[in-house]
């Protein structure tokens, strides 16, 4: 009779913090793209006439704000599930 060990390695908690980091930073900068782009498409309707351009600014900002936070949130609750399930 032979016995098969299946070695597993378990992923150390700073690779699994890196790899969360990782796909934050790349959430992030996706989320933001499109913030910026919905801020944009937004800024055109709501802000219309030549007299708008510092509106349009604001608006195109405040949608790549929106788009950074949440993908900093995103990130942040998978390191709280990942501090709560070392615990």
């Amino acid at each position: 009779m032979t016995t098969k060990q299946t070695t597993r390695v378990a992923a150390t908690s700073d690779k699994l913090v890196y790899n969360i980091m990782q796909k934050g930073v790349e959430r992030s900068v996706i989320y933001s793209g499109v913030g910026i782009l919905a801020g944009a498409m937004a800024s055109i309707v709501l802000a219309r006439g030549g007299q708008g351009t510092a509106a349009r600014k604001a608006i195109t900002a405040f949608g790549g704000g929106v788009g950074l936070g949440s993908g900093w949130t995103s990130t942040s609750r998978e390191l709280e599930d990942l501090l709560d399930k070392n615990q």
